[in-house]
């Protein structure tokens, strides 16, 4: 066989299988693989389109920024906005922590460097006594304590990039495994063996929760960084204590999350399948127990008396209980999600941060493996108010105000811009009124009782001035 005849034969079946991929009779049969590939790859580019055209065409909601960084600093696997919403700290798998700008996610400084062997960081918690500080719990069972420079980075004229977070220098500290450089923003504040898993401050920034590892969750005091209240029972012991009377996790506690407006209340998820809200003044300390909740990362938050959990679950992911009445409250069943989705798996929840809008709770974000997006849930109706793809399973998500930043598997970080069209502002201005002009005298009416007629200050002084004429 000569080369032409090599090249003629090369040439008559790539023209066969571009008419077997033209042609929709041919396409049932032949190929089926290639063909089933295809297909998924125009369905999913069809749900992106169908996706942007039902909650982002149109409206202000649209994807702010999609920053990507170097797959080896690991997944983003915790996310917490300060207070003012002018920077957002970013845990990665790595160990590596990092502030970004608020409003563009460029990296404003590296507050902490990758740790080798390679330990998470599972949450992050601002306090909010102390200026620019906050918190993070790693598996290395150890609580950092974090200082934030004081970056001038303003969210009207947002920096390109930033000379205190250099790639290069990162790239550096990624090709050797030694100790890299200490930090000097980030010291270990409260240390122990198990794993720090999740983390929590109360409303008076007085004591420190952590969850552990062990299936322990340990109240310590910010002043002399000692425990004061340990909650942990032996595995053992369970054996004997019936199920119902049981008051401690069985399993690792991975979600903890402090109420704003009580300090004494918080709450704590673990793998045992169970969702528990404690009274640090209750001397048992577990008052209420919620059963059937399968929370495997920190997918839970609190609000007023309600409490919202996700679960790692393909349908009835997302619960809602009443704190108050000691029930679930309802399951959040979603009603226009489109009908591929394989389920749900959260892994992240979340309620929308928003002083303006969302005081009472009205909307929950979730994010996990399933759906491949974030959405932003109206708890009232149970509707989808707005959905956002993302190119990898969603671990960690923060809001603030109209601003939703969120990060996962993927190595990007995204943040999203959020409104409500029922919270859109009056199309129409309402009519301005003339200004008093002040430099002319006050004019004053008044109404004849026999004639009906009205008669300013100015004509009932001529009326009077002519009757004395007169007389």
């Amino acid at each position: 066989m000569t080369m032409g005849d090599e090249t003629e034969i090369l040439t008559e079946f790539a023209e066969n299988i571009e008419y077997a991929y033209n042609s929709e009779e041919i396409r049932k049969t032949w190929y089926p693989m290639y063909y089933r590939g295809v297909l998924r790859e125009r369905n999913k580019y069809a749900w992106l389109q169908n996706n942007h055209n039902i909650f982002l065409k149109g409206t202000p909601n649209k994807t702010l920024y999609n920053r990507w960084y170097f797959s080896e600093s690991g997944f983003i696997t915790a996310l917490e906005y300060s207070p003012n919403g002018a920077h957002v700290i970013v845990g990665h798998s790595s160990g590596m922590i990092q502030m970004r700008h608020g409003s563009t996610g460029t990296v404003l400084c590296t507050l902490r460097n990758i740790q080798f062997p390679p330990k998470p960081v599972y949450s992050i918690e601002y306090s909010t006594c102390e200026e620019r500080v906050c918190y993070a719990s790693c598996m290395d069972g150890a609580v950092y304590r974090i200082e934030i420079p004081n970056i001038d980075a303003p969210l009207d004229d947002p920096p390109a990039y930033c000379i205190k977070a250099d790639p290069v220098l990162e790239t550096l500290n990624m090709q050797f495994y030694g100790s890299p450089g200490i930090s000097s923003y980030s010291t270990p504040f409260i240390t122990q063996r198990s794993p720090a898993l999740s983390l929590g401050l109360s409303y008076d920034q007085t004591k420190m929760i952590v969850g552990y590892g062990d299936a322990s969750i340990k109240v310590y005091d910010m002043e002399t960084q000692e425990a004061c209240l340990t909650y942990k029972v032996h595995k053992l012991r369970l054996q004997f204590i019936p199920k119902k009377l049981q008051r401690m996790h069985s399993g690792q506690v991975c979600a903890l999350r402090c109420h704003k407006q009580r300090p004494y209340m918080f709450a704590s998820g673990a793998w045992d399948n169970t969702l528990r809200i404690w009274d640090t003044r209750c001397q048992v300390g577990c008052v209420m127990t919620f059963e059937g909740v399968n929370i495997c990362s920190d997918s839970i938050d609190l609000n007023r008396d309600h409490c919202i959990a996700g679960s790692w679950k393909p349908t009835e992911g997302l619960t809602m209980w009443d704190l108050v009445a000691r029930k679930k409250l309802n399951v959040i069943r979603v009603q226009n999600r489109r009908p591929d989705v394989d389920g749900e798996y959260i892994y992240a929840c979340r309620y929308w941060r928003s002083d303006d809008y969302n005081r009472k709770g009205k909307y929950g974000i979730i994010g996990g493996s399933g759906t491949n997006c974030v959405e932003v849930i109206n708890l009232h109706n149970r509707y989808i108010s707005c959905s956002y793809p993302a190119p990898g399973t969603v671990l960690a998500i923060t809001s603030h105000q109209h601003r939703i930043a969120f990060g996962g598997t993927a190595p990007t970080f995204t943040i999203v811009s959020f409104f409500d069209p029922k919270h859109e502002k009056e199309k129409y201005e309402k009519e301005v009124e003339p200004e008093f002009d002040y430099t002319k005298p006050e004019v004053t009416l008044y109404e004849d009782e026999y004639s009906g007629l009205v008669y300013s200050t100015e004509q009932v002084g001529e009326i009077e001035a002519s009757t004395k004429t007169s007389k």
